[in-house]
């Protein structure tokens, strides 16, 4: 199952309020869309952005939020802010009739590059995150300066699994209340890491508020969504041609290691880190601002 382990740990609230600047952008486009350029009027999220410089976009996981990848991620925003612009955002504003299927949520991103007139960028996300930042990289390869894909969640053969529990989550949703069933499923998810925990004592609890704190109807929203979507054809995944970290957990059930190491197979020249430890954490921050100062800076954004 893919829950959406998070990504980057904040120390306060989406940063603060004087290094986060929000945007509200109402963008009507007809030329963006999975298959044929054309696409309805958009309505586009707030923008939570972080940092000055050029423009690193951030996607966040299933049953994240902006506000959640604030108390927890496996990427550090705020040690990132000195070198570029952190933008994120709130898929579709959480709205309980958005579309949160990949196509759907491309066709967001799409538009918030547009509507911010960012040509060529650089971008990452978690799980589902990660999903929509790949299928942005095969249908608008020219729009992609590089990729960050933390914990990428199960694909093509597993994901039918996945699909059937999703399924099964969907039938017990209503717009009252959130189904005993999916408070126990979201109670299991270890996030943080054990090691994370330790260090940093009930990050667990708040994320666990955040990730029961949706409208009902969200949850059906959101689970359709993933229900409704799977990376592209391993085929059109090996064309992409842009430098690409991929981050991984050890032993996460609901993100295997085995997406990740054939993401990294099937990614000319991209790059794989498996995170055991609160050491190999740490590092990765490292890691993150070098690929960062190599690839992020080095065409037209």
């Amino acid at each position: 199952m893919s829950w959406g382990k998070l990504p980057l740990f904040l120390s306060c609230y989406h940063c603060s309020k004087k290094s986060t600047r929000q945007f509200y952008t109402n963008f009507n486009d007809n030329n963006h869309n999975n298959y044929n350029k054309k696409t309805p009027p958009l309505k586009l999220p707030f923008l939570h952005v972080s940092g000055s410089g050029q423009p690193f976009i951030w996607l966040h996981g299933m049953l994240n939020s902006v506000e959640s990848d604030s108390v927890y991620s496996l990427i550090d925003f705020e040690s990132l802010q000195d070198q570029l612009s952190v933008v994120r955002y709130n898929y579709c504003d959480k709205s309980v009739d958005g579309d949160y299927s990949w196509p759907a949520l491309t066709n967001e991103l799409i538009s918030v590059l547009d509507a911010q007139k960012h040509e060529k960028i650089l971008m990452g996300g978690l799980s589902m995150g990660a999903g929509t930042a790949i299928q942005a990289a095969v249908q608008y390869s020219e729009r992609v300066k590089g990729l960050i894909l933390v914990t990428p969640p199960p694909a093509w053969e597993m994901r039918e699994k996945v699909k059937a529990v999703y399924r099964k989550v969907i039938s017990t949703t209503n717009s009252k209340v959130v189904p005993e069933l999916l408070k126990r499923i979201i109670q299991l998810n270890q996030d943080p890491p054990e090691y994370f925990e330790k260090n940093h004592p009930g990050t667990r609890q708040q994320l666990l508020e955040h990730r029961l704190s949706f409208e009902p109807k969200y949850y059906t929203q959101i689970y359709l969504g993933g229900a409704n979507s799977d990376f592209p054809s391993r085929e059109q995944i090996s064309l992409i041609n842009v430098p690409t970290l991929i981050i991984a957990h050890a032993d996460d059930p609901n993100h295997p290691l085995e997406t990740a190491q054939e993401l990294n197979k099937l990614i000319k020249g991209s790059e794989l880190t498996v995170i055991s430890n609160y050491e190999d954490y740490q590092n990765l921050q490292n890691k993150v601002r070098h690929f960062i100062l190599k690839h992020g800076f080095d065409n037209k954004s």
